[in-house]
Parts: structure tokens; sequence; C-alpha cells
């Protein structure tokens, strides 16, 4: 920035505030004034420094220094200024002592106070204390001084207002302690009360501790220590206990009960078929009719307020907060104050719903002390009540008549004077305390109505409960008793007559046919029912007609339960013979034996062998559903100890060893009875372990948690397109669609231990895996693994498929066609056949109990077949017979094989007699004939059950079922001691039931010929 030069002012007179021509005089005055103002400012700032130094320095005394005085001057030690004040400074630093004095003073009263409140047991121990303690803060005998006096006065007018504030604490906490005490006295014996009659105590004793009581709680009302309204509630308390006393049976089941159903209990007082309901959850039959006998001895009101006092606690009695309202306000009510008064009273009562309460308690205890002024009773508030009854127009003037004079007159304006909701709760409260007084001043029960409730406790000793249910509603009708009564009189009566008509109907015997009919026949006025299904219709329909519900309920209950009776026979029935031969047992049957067993368990892979049942299924070689359901489920769940035991149950019964009948040991795999899905998985997880030494699960769980997508990785490897099916790696090799699984399965497995897959690998792989699978050798397939997934014994047992061979062999040797595939049929073929028998050549055959129905047991079970047949002096064959699958049955669920034999050059040669290809097959139609017989026969066993049809024709029935299941043969059905020695017991005769079960099994073999051998049309 440019510097602006400036120019030299030059000026011909002087400057400032003296003037040239002033005179010497003036400037020594000027100089003079200057000096004065400067020395003036330069004191006041010295003056406002000393007065802050002042402050400052009284501010930094502790608080214990400005309080504690000095007993020889009586003054603040911390008084005294520093010597190094000046008088500002000096008067500044006491002005500051003195404040802070009376602040600190008044600070440490309460202090101490507060502490002395806190710590001592009554108020003249705190005022000694209090008093004492500020008499030592000074010296009382020295020479007074502002601050000695101030210690007194404000110590004594602080002690004074303390003091009052705390006795009158002390004397209201005495006065609630002693109300409490006696409210909590109350209630102890209120327990011992209940407890004396749960124990069946005696009436005298009862009776005397009920009145004891009855007098502590009309203390406490009188003196205005209990509210009109827990009064009242303590004298119904009271009643119910005595009510209950006759009830003890009712008081064991009650007090063990929960609290939602003690509540479901109260409710089943008043309403019978939520009784009912509650008996029947709680398996209880006798509670509807203890409850019944209770209503019919005590009144319903009573019997819950005595069943509430059971669950009472103490709280409920002490902390009250508007009992303690009415502690406090009760003893200021008195016939000479007025509405407004009440109303001023219950102003500071902060919780509207307890001011209202408060309210209408005190304006009715007005009302009451306007009527006993007056002389009146409890009765005359009835006149009261009524009158106040209109809320539209009351009737004042009654109200004015009934006390009386002027007093009436004021009472009835200002109950004019109250609002429409005041002036209806005090009407409510009128006529409640109107029952209970009246109920005080009179006799507990009429000597009539007791005379009705004891008519219906004899409904039990009736002859004719009909005749005696009608004479005791008339006399009820008659009795002159208010209609409340009589209507309650009437619901005991009716609830009596239905108890006593079931309690007589559970005395016919009634069969679940009798039920059935009944039960339909009930809502009629007329029936056909005869015999004892009449009977018990009599007896019920009475009751039907006022209490359909829980008629109705009844017959239902025990239509169910005799239902459920006939079923567990019959299903044990059906049980006991699936249990006895599980490998037999028929898809149908094996699941329904799962579910009778395990429905509604939830069975995993973890704990499915802790039920014996699934073990022992197992070790027979039969997976049952629930089983196959927990193993398929593993292989998904997110439980690794599911997993484990999945792998590891497939693991053991996949190659599970067992004896066959002529003694070999051999491997059998009963896992194929999964899912080919699932058991290709765990298969393949089996195997891949194996062949790395590493543990299944490790495998299991890197197939689970593999990075990416596996068969989208196997098609890269193998070049093969993105959208192409996974199974186009498998095209170059013929195979069936399940071995296929299994395959692709162990592809899998190859490529999550991070190997790349290759044709050569894929060739590999199948070799390994195929030599490592069980095979049936008489399996002839057209494709790799056929002699695996179609192995014989995967689809038929032992004994089908040895009577089958039975079978072809009596048709080759029939047909004369093919003598050069048998042997044996002459006298010397018998007879060293027999030799053979003599050495020993049958002693490797173990007993029929060890597991025959195996696949690799098949071969010995059919050479067994042959050694039989030579022995017998019959022709058997001298070939190994083949069995090629029909895949296309077999895709449909009918299992089928061509039956051949491997001809001299190594092709399958099928078996043609009359031109028919011989097969190896199910029969269905015979099958099905099979299921209706054994169908019909458990039908005609239920209808025998059902009808409680006479002993004889039950075991008829029984035996004939047993006949048609498929796996009952007449060793096994001879076996069951018990059931036979029952039978002879019955008939009467040793042979009878074993000649009944012929005749029924003959029948039933006869639907089909079990070797007869299906001819079917050959290949072309």
């Amino acid at each position: 920035m440019a510097v602006i030069r400036q120019k030299t002012q030059i000026f011909n007179q002087p400057v400032g505030v003296v003037r040239a021509d002033a005179g010497s005089a003036q400037v020594g005055q000027a100089i003079s004034n200057a000096a004065s103002r400067i020395s003036q400012l330069a004191y006041r700032e010295a003056a406002i420094n000393a007065e802050k130094a002042g402050q400052q320095a009284a501010q930094s005394q502790p608080s214990d220094k400005i309080i504690a005085i000095d007993p020889d001057t009586n003054m603040p030690v911390a008084y005294t200024p520093p010597a190094s004040f000046g008088t500002i400074a000096a008067r500044s630093y006491q002005n500051m002592i003195d404040r802070r004095f009376e602040e600190s003073i008044l600070d440490e009263f309460a202090l101490k106070g507060s502490e002395f409140a806190a710590s001592s047991s009554t108020a003249d121990q705190y005022k000694t204390r209090i008093t004492k303690y500020i008499q030592e803060m000074y010296n009382s005998e020295g020479e007074a001084t502002p601050y000695s006096r101030y210690i007194q006065e404000a110590g004594s007018e602080y002690v004074a207002s303390t003091y009052a504030s705390l006795a009158k604490k002390e004397a209201e906490a005495a006065k609630k302690a002693l109300k409490d005490q006696q409210l909590m006295s109350g209630y102890l014996d209120e327990k011992k009360l209940a407890n004396l009659v749960a124990s069946g105590g005696s009436d005298e004793d009862i009776l005397a501790l009920s009145n004891s009581l009855r007098s502590k709680y009309l203390d406490l009302k009188n003196t205005d220590n209990m509210t009109f309204a827990l009064w009242k509630a303590a004298n119904d308390r009271i009643d119910g206990l005595q009510g209950l006393s006759a009830n003890n049976n009712l008081i064991d089941i009650y007090s063990t009960l929960l609290p939602s159903d003690q509540s479901m209990f109260k409710l089943g007082l008043t309403n019978p078929t939520i009784m009912a309901r509650l008996a029947d959850k709680l398996n209880n039959n006798n509670l509807e009719a203890l409850a019944v006998a209770a209503k019919t001895t005590t009144s319903i009101p009573t019997l819950l307020a005595g069943l509430d006092s059971f669950a009472a606690i103490s709280e409920e009695y002490v902390e009250s907060e508007v009992g303690n309202y009415i502690s406090e306000l009760a003893p200021t009510i008195s016939a000479a104050i007025t509405v407004a008064d009440i109303q001023g009273m219950v102003l500071n009562i902060k919780d509207k719903d307890v001011q209202k309460e408060v309210t209408r308690e005190l304006f009715t205890d007005w009302v009451e002390k306007n009527l006993d002024a007056a002389g009146k009773k409890s009765s005359d508030l009835d006149i009261m009540s009524e009158a106040l009854q209109n809320e539209a127009s009351p009737d004042y003037q009654a109200i004015a008549n009934l006390i009386g004079g002027t007093q009436g007159e004021s009472v009835a304006s200002q109950i004019q004077g109250m609002t429409q909701q005041q002036r209806s709760d005090l009407a409510t409260e009128i006529s409640d305390r109107r029952a209970a007084l009246s109920r005080m001043e009179g006799v507990a029960d009429s000597e009539k109505e007791n005379r009705l409730r004891q008519s219906l406790i004899d409904f039990q000793k009736a002859t004719d409960l009909n005749a005696s249910f009608q004479s005791a509603l008339s006399n009820i009708e008659a009795s002159g008793l208010d209609e409340t009564t009589q209507q309650t009189l009437i619901t005991a009566a009716r609830e009596n007559f239905a108890l006593q008509s079931r309690a007589r109907a559970d005395r016919i015997q009634l069969t679940t046919v009798d039920l059935e009919e009944l039960k339909d026949a009930i809502t009629q006025e007329k029936t056909n029912l005869t015999g004892n299904a009449k009977e018990a219709y009599n007896l019920l329909r009475e009751a039907y007609k006022f209490d359909p519900a829980s008629t109705s309920a009844y017959l239902e209950k025990k239509l169910t339960a005799a239902t459920n009776q006939n079923n567990r026979y019959i299903n044990g029935v059906r049980m006991d013979s699936i249990a006895s031969n599980l490998p037999s047992a028929s898809p149908d049957e094996l699941a329904f034996y799962d579910k009778q067993l395990f429905d509604g368990i939830n069975i995993n892979a973890g704990n499915m062998f802790d039920f014996p049942q699934i073990v022992d299924g197992l070790n027979q070689g039969v997976v049952l559903p629930s089983a196959k359901i927990a193993l398929e489920s593993a292989l998904t769940s997110i439980n690794e100890d599911n997993l484990n035991a999945g792998i590891q149950t497939f693991e053991r019964y996949s190659n599970l060893e067992v004896i066959t009948r002529d003694g070999r040991r051999t491997t059998l795999d009963i896992m194929r009875n999964l899912s080919p899905e699932s058991y290709a998985l765990y298969s393949a997880i089996s195997q891949s372990a194996r062949a790395e030494g590493v543990e299944p699960l490790a495998i299991a769980l890197e197939f689970r948690n593999y990075d990416g997508n596996i068969d989208a990785d196997i098609k890269t490897d193998l070049e093969l397109p993105k959208s192409a099916n996974i199974g186009r790696a498998l095209d170059a090799y013929p195979m069936s669609a399940n071995y296929k699984k299994e395959i692709l399965a162990m592809l899998r497995m190859q490529k999550i231990r991070g190997n790349v897959i290759t044709e050569d690998s894929i060739s590999s792989i199948i070799d390994s895996y195929t030599s490592n699978m069980r095979t049936d050798p008489n399996v002839i397939g057209s494709y790799i693994g056929d002699s695996t997934v179609y192995a014989r014994n995967n689809f038929f047992a032992d004994s089908e498929i040895t009577m089958h061979r039975e079978e072809v062999t009596n048709l080759i040797a029939d047909s004369g066609l093919f003598n050069d595939l048998l042997k044996g049929g002459t006298a010397l073929d018998s007879a060293a056949a027999g030799f053979a028998n003599i050495i020993g050549g049958n002693l490797l055959l173990t007993s029929r109990a060890i597991v025959e129905e195996f696949t690799s047991g098949v071969g010995a079970s059919e050479e067994l077949s042959d050694r039989d047949r030579l022995r017998r002096g019959l022709q058997a064959l001298n070939i190994e017979l083949s069995y090629k699958p029909v895949v296309s049955s077999f895709n449909q669920g009918q299992p089928m094989y061509e039956v051949g034999y491997i001809n001299d050059y190594g092709g399958f040669e099928p078996i043609i007699v009359n031109d028919t290809a011989l097969t190896l097959e199910k029969p269905r139609v015979q099958a099905d004939r099979k299921a209706d017989m054994r169908f019909q026969s458990l039908n005609n066993l239920q209808t025998a059950v059902k009808a409680d049809a006479p002993a004889g024709n039950k075991a008829i029935a029984e035996i004939n079922y047993i006949a048609t299941l498929d796996h009952m043969t007449e060793e096994m059905f001879l076996s069951d001691v018990g059931k036979m020695r029952e039978y002879n017991k019955i008939f009467g005769e040793d042979d009878m039931a074993l000649n009944i079960f012929r005749t029924k099994r003959e029948s039933y073999n006869s639907l089909s010929n079990a070797l007869q051998i299906e001819m079917t049309e050959p290949n072309q």
C-alpha cells in the first residue's frame, strides 16, 4: 500500500485544556485535579481487588472450620482474617464467613439429622441425640455471640420441626404395624382354618376358629382398620372354608392343581361341561361327582370363596392402598360432616382408581353413620338403595324421610349434589353391604333350603331315580324360597340327577354297538332300543333334555373308551403276529407295526438305537420305516452326530456278517432297503473312505462343504457341455439307472478329493466299485452291476426262491424234454443221499432261528432243496438256474426274472415249456385275493370284539385272522404256549384251536399255489 505523506500543520493558537492566557494558578489547579482523579481510580480498583481477595480467602476455608466454634470466643474458628488483610479485605472475608456460616450450619443440621433419624429407634431418641449434638457445637457457658445464638435458635427450630414430623410418622407406623399385625394374625388363622379343614378336623374346632376369626375381623372393621369390602371378603372366605369342611376329597384335588387348572375348576363349578373336560384332562373319574356333591350341600359362591382362601397370600391383606387410606380417613367420618368434606379428603389421592374406591367407601360410611344416628337397621339400607336405583330420577324424598328431620333433608340434598356416577357407585356399595350385613344378622342357612338340599343327596339311594328327581323339582318350586335360591337348587338337582344317571348307566353292560346305537337314539323322544341299551336310554334321556352337551359328551367318551379298548386288543394281536416274524412281514404290516411303535416320536440316526424294536429289526434284516427315514434324513442333517451315526449304521449293516442254514459265514447288505439315491451316497462315502484310509465322516463333511458345483466341475473335466446331464458321463457304460446313481456318487467323491475325472478314471472307478459290491452270481443282466442291483434276495425270500426252484424242477421233469438238465430219481441216488445224511452231510445246518432270508444264503438254500429231493428219490436240477431281470417290470414296481441257464456258448438260454417262458415273480391276483381274505378276517375279529361276542366266537375270529398272516406257520402258532392254554380253556378240547387254524390256513393257501410258476410269452 502506498504511504500518504502528511503535511505539517502550523497553528497560530495554543491547544489543550489550558489556554495560553490562563495564568500559572489555573495551571496548578488543573494539575491537582488530574492527580486527584487518578488517585480515586487507583483506590477504587484496590478496594475491589481487596474485596475479591477477602471473598476468595473465605471461600477457600473448609466447611468444618466454618462451623467449628472456638470455645473461648464462641466465634467460628475461621472467623479471624489473615493478618496481611487490610480493612476492606478483612470485612469482605468476614461477611463471606457469615454467609457461609449460616448455610453450613443448616447443612450440618440436615446431615446429622438424617443420620440420627436413620439410626434412632424412636422419635424421642432422635430428639435427645440431635439436641445434644447441637449443644456441643458451641460453648453454652461462654459469652453469647451472634454465632452461638444462631446455632442455638436455628438448632431449636430444626429439632422441633423434625421431631414433630418423626413423631407423627412413628405414630402412623405404629398404628399401621398394629393393623398389619392383626391382619397377619387373621391371615395365619385363616391358614390354620384351611389346614384344619383339609386335614379333616372336628366340626367343633372348625366352628370355634371360624367364630374367632369373624370377631377379629369385625373389630378391625369397627375401628376403621379394615374396609367393608375386605371385611366382607374375609367373611366369605370363612364361610367358604366351613362349607368345604364336608368336602375334603375335593380340597385334596384342588390344592394340587396348577393355577390354570384351578381357574378351570372354578369355572367348572358353574359349567358342568368345563368340569367334565377338566376331569378328562386330569384322568379323574370322581371329579364330577365330588363337585356335584359339594354344590348340593354348599352354594357355589361360598365354595369359590373357600377355594380362593387356599391361594391367598399375606400381601392381599397387608398391602392394600385403599385400606391404608380408609384407615386414615374413616375415623373422621360422622353424620355431621358433608359430602363436600369427603370430596376434599380424597383430593390428594393421585391414583384415580384408588380415589374412586376410597370415595365410595367413605360415602357409604357416611350414609351408615346417618342411619345409625337416626336409629335405623341394616334392613333400612334397602330403602336407600331403591331410592338411588333410578339413575335418571332418584327418590330424594324417600331418603329424607328415612333419616328424618333437617338431617334427612340435608343428606338428601347432598346426595342430590353428587354426580350420577357417584350416586350409582353409592347404590351398588349399599346393596353389597345390605346382603352381607343381613347375612351376619340372620341365620346362615334356612332350614327349608337344607331339607331340599338333603333330598338331592338322597338321589343316590332312590329306587326310582326319575320319580325322585321330578318330586324334588316340584318341592323346590313350591318351597316359597326366593327365585335365586330356587334356581340354584334346581340347577343342583339337575346336575345331581345327571351324575346319578351316568353312575347307574356305568353299571350296565354295554357293547360298542350298544353305545353307537344309544348315542344316536338319545336325541330322540322314542326309540326301538331293547335290552341293556333301552335301560341306559331310560336313565339318560331325561338328563339329555336339560343338559344335552354333557350327556352327549359322556356317551362319546364311553364309546371312545370302548373303541380304544377293542383296538388295543386287535392291534395287540396283530402286533404280536408281526413281531414274531419280522422278515416275512409285508410292507403294509411293517408300516402298521412302525406306526404303532413310533407315531409322534422323533427318531433320528443318532437316537434310533435307543429303540430295541429298531435294533431287533436290523438284526433280523429288516429296516423299519422310521429307521429308513432316519438314515435317509441323516444325509441332509445339519447335525454332524446324526450324519456320523447314519454312516456308521450303513457301514455295519451293508456288510453284516451272518450264518446261512448250511453254516457258511457270509455278508448281508440290508441297506438296499434305502432309496437308490441314499444308498448310492452312503455307499460312495463308505467305499471312498475305505480306499483312502480316512474316516467316512471326513469324506461326508468334505462333500457337504465342497466349494463349488461338483457336477459342473466333473463336466468341465470331461469336456461335456455345461447344459448336459451329468449322466452323460456314463453313456459309454451300459448299466441300470440305480447302478448309474451309485457310480455317479463315486465320481463325486473322487472330485471332492481333488481328483481330475477322466475316461480312464471312470473305468477304474467302475471296476473298483463293482469288485467291492456283493452280487448274486445267478442273476444275468445286460448291464454292469445288474447282479448287485437285481440280486434276488433284494426282492424275494429264500423260501420263495427255493420253492420256485422245486416247481421248476417238477415242471421240467414232467415235460420229459430236459432230461439232460436233471439228476437223481433212482433208488441208488436215494440211498446215497441217505448215507450222506448218516455220516453228517447236514451237520453244518443251523437252527431255523438263524437268519436265512439273506442274499448270499440263497445258493445254500437251493443246495439243501436239491439234497432233500434226492433223499426222497426225486429228480433234482443238474445245472445252476440263471435269472435275467426284466428291467421294464422292475421299473413298474413288479420284480420279474426270466428263468433259464447258461448254454455251451456262454449265452443265456430261457427255459420254455409249452411255448411259454418260465419266470420268477410274485403273482398279483392271488396276492390280492389273500389280502382280501386277511382283511375280511380282521373285520370279523373287530366285529366280534365290538359286539362283545361270546369268548368262543371271539377266539375263533382271532385264530382265523392269525391263520391269514403270510409268515404264520403251524409251528409258530403252537409255540405261543400262553395263547394255546387260553384257547384250550375256552374250547375245552386240546386240538380245537389247531383244527380251526388248519382249516383256515388251507383255505388261505388254496387261493394260490405257493409253488406255482408264472408263465409268460418269451421275448421276441
